[in-house]
């Protein structure tokens, strides 16, 4: 996944899996208003050089690394805002006499910072490859003391998962767990001895006990049940310290309760603002709610983001509490545009005013909700679109952003719609460059022959729409708007609904059906979120009471709570059903429980019969759901109706995802023989099975085959990034049409992404997620350079959507007769054509050991397609070259 906004990564599970979408960017210490800070030079002996740290004028943290060896070279520190900023990497910049120092101000992340806290993991310097000790860890300030020079100190020991005070290794006193784990009963757990506690309801003291024993773990009963409307606290006395600490007693147990499920699951089909010409009806859950009242706009803009644009005046109603924590109001007016937001009030928020996470439009920024007559959203012709019925086996799915189809000098299309919905399927666009003339954006996905097109995410992200900054779209805000970046006017909620449908219907009426890349695993930030507000402790999994990330962005939502799955479901429905959709491509889908997956892909099906649902089947980073339960990759056979990523086959054919830089795969393997278990790996994935470790996943209608998405390197960088190619290298060109062409000749859906027919680049930058339009975009002069390529691109698109023995079943597919020379530097295999029953070989060479590439007998075989541009006569001893593919039948 890769966020976009991004915190930590626990890549000891994502090295074994890649494809990733939370973003990450390496800091130096610099940064504009911020002194330069250069990484000391830390010899690999054991050094008595000191370097020191520096020092600021401000409030500022030093975290002090200690290791037995002094051997700081390569090791680094990943530090975000908890629970939801960005996550970087930052080096150690000074070394004292108990280790290195990496020494920071506190601004360098947000305001306040010594309210909250500052996530932090150990790893090794620029990548993944090694992490200290497994894990989030999180310094809280509030539990340390700044120096006389504004420093807060904290102290680290190498492989102890430990937080200390000082180089004694102290331990901060702390409070690690305090919950309700029944209605009448409370846990807390503390690292540290305590004196005595206090348990507050509603700032009341209702418990007050002297603790004589040794132990660190309590459990208290109360002589009357909780009740969600009321606050609890609970105040802590260290004997070590005298000090005190106060905390929250989470209610997040409570949630889990068979009772609680039973009264509160609501199963009704009219959560959100539900529209008629006559009334509107408001329904929002929260059972722990005191109160909520419902604001109605004239309009979507705030004036604190635009003086003229903008209006604050609202009508304001109290939603009335009904059964099942449903609170309800209705208004007999035709409220039809208008916005609206929710002001919620129980025990952590007061007065808190948020969009309903069921809103299906938005205004600026997705600040406001907008209730939506969706007959006037429509365009002409609309009831007549339809999604595609296509077998997904026989699907070729393009991956691109909706900007970079047009942000590009070279699409030359209207300069209003650059950036925009209306770009994306902007016809008759081209590109002129030595006399040559190539199709450009819209019209150059038409002519590649593509079936669909999967959409970086287009529902509302946690960005400033007045401002078109380029971002991925990783960082959800209101899952059900789209984003009004990519509208012509942002302001308004139904401009962004008509200008999408429009982008449906063109795309549908080209033949290519619109797959929405949807990310349910997490929000941009938890806290203070919709779903946070409206029931604390519910839509979120935790870890020690802090929100668990899983996802690598700092929260994780949890899919196996009645109402999470419910609202997954129900908004996947709404965007199957409303715009039409012919699939979803669900990122982290391992976050994601297997019960809510296969209930949603039922539920969807029931729209779109042959709906295509795949997705990454791998988590972020460590997450609280059993591995058993989730729908991650090892669990895939027993997926129901949806697929997933077959990044082994990737990984086998060019050591994408986390393999390191250096890594070659069978590919770009030029030196040394590609190992029996790529090979494996890669012959799996030609018959459209997935190879695990401990099984495979056999069927092609869960097998999603590829070599590149959005995340880490397009083919040519990767190539070049590994260091045994160069710019230049006239082995770039046919290594990347290699790898596309296994991909396209193999059973399952194959996937590609944006412009890899025609070599593109991101100059090098492995994680583009903000890197902006010039880096991300498509450049069509390429087109020109390599028409070549893409027109090879477009014989094997065309062979995958209609050849028939490339459609198999999980009955037929292991049937399919494979072979692999000795050097396995090449192998082919035999196909054959259900309608006229011929017989097709298809054979793929790699670089290695050109000289001992074997002939193949193709006798009585007439050429159906041949990667190599030069002429190939068939015979019983057919010579072949290195990065070829060839296709032939009798």
């Amino acid at each position: 996944m890769k966020k976009k906004k991004s915190l930590l990564f626990a890549m000891s599970m994502l090295c074994l899996v890649g494809l990733i979408s939370c973003g990450s960017k390496v800091d130096d210490g610099g940064g504009e208003n911020k002194p330069p800070v250069d990484d000391p030079v830390v010899d690999d002996k054991p050094t008595s050089d000191i370097v020191a740290a520096p020092t600021y004028q401000e409030d500022s943290v030093s975290i002090h690394y200690y290791r037995k060896d002094r051997n700081f070279k390569n090791w680094a520190l990943w530090l975000w805002d908890y629970p939801s900023g960005e996550g970087k990497e930052f080096a150690f910049n000074g070394v004292d006499e108990f280790g290195a120092v990496a020494a920071y101000p506190l601004s360098t992340w947000e305001e306040n910072m010594t309210d909250k806290g500052l996530g932090f993991i150990v790893k090794s310097k620029g990548d993944w490859s090694k992490k200290d000790v497994d894990g989030d860890r999180i310094i809280e300030f509030t539990k340390f003391e700044k120096d006389e020079n504004k420093i807060f100190n904290v102290y680290l020991k190498s492989g102890d998962k430990n937080i200390y005070s000082n180089d004694k290794f102290e331990v901060t006193e702390d409070v690690e767990d305090c919950k309700f784990d029944s209605f009448k009963s409370i846990y807390f757990k503390t690292n540290s001895q305590i004196s005595s506690y206090i348990i507050y309801e509603n700032d009341k003291k209702i418990i007050e006990k002297t603790v004589d024993s040794e132990k660190l773990e309590f459990n208290i009963s109360l002589d009357a049940n909780v009740t969600f409307e009321n606050s609890y606290e609970m105040e802590v006395f260290f004997k070590k310290s005298g000090k005190s600490i106060k905390t929250d007693i989470s209610m997040s147990s409570l949630f889990k309760d068979e009772e609680f499920t039973t009264n509160y699951t609501y199963d009704g089909d009219d959560l959100g603002a539900i529209y008629t010409k006559n009334n509107t009806t408001f329904k929002v859950w929260s059972p722990i709610s005191k109160n909520i009242k419902l604001r109605i706009y004239n309009n979507g803009t705030p004036k604190k983001v635009d003086e003229v644009k903008g209006d604050d005046g609202y009508k304001e109603y109290q939603l009335n509490k009904e059964d099942k924590g449903i609170w309800s109001f209705k208004i007999d007016e035709d409220l039809a545009s208008k916005y609206y937001t929710y002001v919620v009030t129980n025990s952590s928020y007061e007065e808190e005013e948020i969009v309903d996470p069921y809103a299906k439009s938005c205004g600026i920024s997705g600040l406001r909700g907008q209730i939506v007559d969706f007959s006037k959203t429509n365009p002409d012709n609309w009831e007549n679109t339809e999604a595609l019925q296509i077998d997904r086996k026989s699907l070729v799915a393009y991956e691109t952003h909706v900007s970079d189809l047009t942000s590009s000098a070279t699409w030359t299309g209207s300069k209003e719609n650059v950036n925009k919905f209306a770009g994306a399927y902007e016809e008759n666009t081209t590109y002129t460059a030595n006399g040559v003339t190539v199709s450009t954006g819209f019209d150059n996905i038409k002519e590649l022959g593509v079936n669909a097109v999967q959409l970086q995410p287009i529902y509302d992200q946690a960005n400033d729409e007045t401002t078109m900054k380029f971002n991925w779209g990783y960082n959800p805000l209101n899952y059900n708007c789209l984003e009004g970046s990519y509208s012509s006017n942002p302001y308004d909620g139904y401009t962004r609904i008509k200008e999408f449908k429009s982008l449906v219907q063109a795309y549908n009426k080209a033949g290519i059906n619109i797959i929405m890349d949807v990310v349910y695993n997490h929000v941009s930030g938890a806290k203070g979120s919709n779903f946070d507000v409206l029931m604390p402790g519910y839509y979120f999994r935790y870890y020690n009471g802090n929100f668990s990330n899983g996802s690598g962005c700092g929260n994780e939502t949890a899919s196996e709570m009645p109402m999470f799955r419910k609202f997954m479901i129900d908004s996947a429905k709404f965007y199957a059903s409303e715009y039409k959709l012919g699939g979803f491509r669900f990122d982290l889908m391992g976050l994601h429980d297997l019960s809510t997956m296969d209930k949603l892909t039922e539920e969807c099906k029931k729209i779109n019969s042959s709906i295509c649902i795949y997705g990454e089947p791998w988590s972020g980073g460590t997450s609280t759901l059993q591995d058993s339960l989730s729908a991650k990759q090892i669990n895939g056979n027993l997926y129901q109706g949806y697929g997933q990523f077959n990044d082994k086959m990737r990984d086998a054919l060019i050591k994408g995802g986390l393999s390191s830089v250096e890594s070659l795969g069978w590919i770009d393997k030029k030196d040394k023989r590609t190992s029996i278990f790529d090979m494996q790996k890669i012959e799996a994935g030609i018959k459209g099975i997935t190879l695990l470790d401990n099984g495979s996943i056999n069927d092609p209608d869960k097998t999603t085959n590829y070599v590149t998405c959005h995340d880490n390197y397009t083919l040519t960088d990767r190539f070049i990034a590994s260091g045994a190619f160069k710019k230049d290298s006239p082995e770039l060109k046919s290594m990347n049409q290699l790898a596309n062409s296994v991909v396209f000749t193999s059973q399952g859906t194959s996937f590609m992404l944006a412009g890899e027919e025609f070599l593109r680049t991101k100059n090098g930058d492995s994680n583009s997620y903000d890197s902006g339009y010039d880096v991300n975009t498509l450049d069509y002069e390429l087109k020109i350079k390599n028409i070549d390529l893409y027109n090879n691109y477009k014989k094997l698109i065309d062979f995958k959507k209609n050849f028939s023995g490339l459609h198999l079943g999980a009955d037929k597919n292991t049937q399919i007769e494979y072979h692999q020379s000795s050097d396995n530097n090449e192998f082919h295999y035999f196909l054959k054509d259900q309608t006229s029953n011929k017989q097709y070989i298809v054979i793929h060479t790699n670089g290695y050991s050109s000289e001992t590439l074997p002939t193949i007998d193709l006798n009585g075989y007439e050429l159906f397609y041949n990667s190599d541009p030069g002429t190939l006569e068939l015979s019983s001893k057919t010579s072949l070259k290195s990065y070829q593919t060839i296709i032939a039948y009798k």
